[in-house]
């Protein structure tokens, strides 16, 4: 569980990094829809 969240917490702040370079509010928000997207699609669907 430890490697899990930090695996997560590694990923976090390399988005956060990411958000740092966009332009403005729309496209961040945009992005984060889309990472959630294909993250529930990865991972939570049974295919």
């Amino acid at each position: 569980m430890r490697r899990v969240v930090g695996f997560g917490l590694f990923w976090f702040s390399g988005g956060m990094v990411f958000n740092m370079l966009l332009p403005n509010l729309f496209v961040e928000i945009l992005c984060a829809a889309l990472f959630v997207l294909a993250a529930y699609e990865l991972f939570c669907c049974k295919r």
